[in-house]
């Protein structure tokens, strides 16, 4: 059974050998139908999902039904575009209705509609499409490209053809992914945490610093959705796909089988656990020590980390502060700012920090020192760095001396209101052509900080064993209680045991 379709400036029916499933029809169905329109659409999960197919099925259809649009396909590169993309179109477009343009890499249909193919290997590569407007853009495998490529491609997401807008056609940007990739971060959290699947949400946009955008004192919104597409969806992939998938290790085999989004390939700091380092705030008692870890920049954010370490050797991430195209004065002062009264042992900050501006030849660790923030320069030595923070990472068993019960514990813990952490370090991966070392990452500046913290200190050491006191032991507690209150009240002062 064919797919049909009618195009506006031709009489003759087109037979498009493409026939939707049912997931498959969901995604065009975000296109047409109210119900599940929404501005940014996410489809796939799982390997085998059908989602290279269905993005040039619903490209040839969106072409066909509304004349003049410009559509554009991204992979991030373009080897990966012509094996996938590419072929399928060539293998399935009909030349009657549109042709191919080798050298501009673009789809040209009698309608007046295009359909661009695109790459966006380097980081900087988005700026080819500046200037630029598409109706629709898609965006293959997406959590391969970062998020700040996502944000400048979403720019681009307009149009200025008011026949399309009367025929109903808003601007979209639909996503195909599976987990993993440098974008897994960024893609779970816009999409697959905002709530049920394959239903609309209206979800409030956030700035750089996360805080809530309004325009003329509305708040600014983007409705989103969903699609889950796992193997078992696509009754066309061959029957052996599924057994290789079994063979490959376990997260993998999450990711591309079971299309599980809490599984992610490569990730450098596998202990990290948001159900152990993750803690709700509390009052730093003050006789703590307490530190700044800094890491310096402009374009790129500056952060500064506040750590608390407890008697026992614990260490806790209680505030953080993280935010581009600050000043260092200005950084300086927010950092007095969030500090208030508290002492600080010591600060550790970037060495880039001790570089001499061009300017006025004054480096930024001598405004720091103007503001009253002396601090020492970090060791940047990345391979022990990242090991020193596995060590504090590192999850083991303890006991509650009261109820006996056992548990899982770690040397770190993170107030839940450090966002930009706890997202960055379940993040991270492995540099495949380094293992020793994390791949470079949009979010590796807050574990950048914290890294040197690390390095400023000694390694955690090993927690003693707790046991619970025997009876004789509280007994005898309970003595030295009442005798140390006995020697106050001779004194005229109250003890407190």
């Amino acid at each position: 059974m064919a797919y049909r379709t009618q195009p506006k400036t031709t009489n003759k029916t087109i037979i498009f050998p493409y026939k939707p499933q049912p997931r498959q029809k969901l995604f065009h169905y975000t296109t047409t139908d109210p119900k599940y329109w929404a501005d940014e659409v996410l489809y796939g999960g799982a390997a085998g999902g059908g989602k290279s197919a269905a993005i040039v099925g619903d490209a040839f259809k969106n072409a066909c039904k509304y004349p003049g649009i410009n559509i554009l396909i991204l992979r991030r590169t373009l080897p990966e575009l012509e094996g996938s993309i590419l072929l399928r179109m060539l293998e399935w477009y009909p030349r009657d209705v549109c042709k191919y343009k080798e050298q501009k890499k673009v789809w040209e249909f009698i309608n007046g509609s295009r359909i661009w193919l695109g790459y966006c290997e380097q980081e900087n590569d988005v700026y080819r499409y500046q200037g630029k407007e598409f109706e629709i853009i898609y965006m293959d495998e997406a959590t391969h490209f970062s998020y700040s490529q996502f944000k400048y491609l979403k720019s681009r997401n307009r149009t200025s053809n008011q026949k399309v807008l009367q025929m109903g056609l808003r601007p979209q940007m639909k996503l195909t992914t599976n987990p993993g990739g440098v974008g897994h971060v960024w893609v779970k959290k816009r999409f697959i945490d905002i709530g049920p699947w394959e239903q609309v949400h209206t979800v409030q946009e956030t700035n750089d610093d996360d805080e809530p955008i309004f325009k003329d004192g509305q708040p600014v919104t983007t409705q989103r959705i969903f699609i889950p597409a796992k193997l078992s969806d696509n009754q066309y992939i061959d029957a052996d796909y599924e057994a290789k998938l079994l063979t490959m290790d376990e997260k993998l085999r999450r990711q591309l089988l079971d299309g599980d989004w809490d599984a992610l390939e490569g990730q450098f700091f596998s202990d990290f656990s948001r159900s152990i380092h993750v803690i709700e705030p509390f009052d730093i008692p003050h006789d703590w020590k307490r530190f700044r870890a800094m890491d310096e920049g402009y374009n790129d954010p500056f952060v500064c980390l506040w750590i608390a370490m407890d008697r026992e050797g614990n260490a806790y991430v209680y505030r953080e502060f993280v935010k581009s195209q600050l000043l260092s004065h200005e950084q300086a002062q927010k950092v007095n700012e969030l500090t208030g009264n508290e002492r600080i042992d010591y600060s550790v900050g970037d060495t880039s920090f001790w570089n001499k501006g061009k300017a006025d030849g004054k480096a930024p660790y001598e405004v720091f020192l103007e503001y009253g923030i002396p601090m020492i320069q970090a060791t940047k030595e990345r391979v022990n760095g990242w090991k020193r923070i596995r060590e504090w990472l590192h999850v083991f068993d303890d006991t509650d001396p009261v109820t006996g019960e056992t548990f899982k514990n770690s040397r770190l813990k993170i107030f839940n209101t450090c966002r930009n952490l706890i997202e960055a370090l379940p993040a991270m991966i492995f540099d495949e052509t380094y293992p020793e070392d994390i791949e470079e990452h949009p979010l590796d500046h807050t574990p950048d900080a914290l890294r040197y913290w690390a390095m400023s200190r000694p390694a955690p050491t090993k927690p003693l064993p707790k046991r619970t006191p025997n009876r004789d032991e509280m007994a005898w507690r309970q003595l030295e209680i009442l005798d140390k209150r006995a020697k106050q009240r001779r004194k005229g002062s109250v003890f407190v045991g």
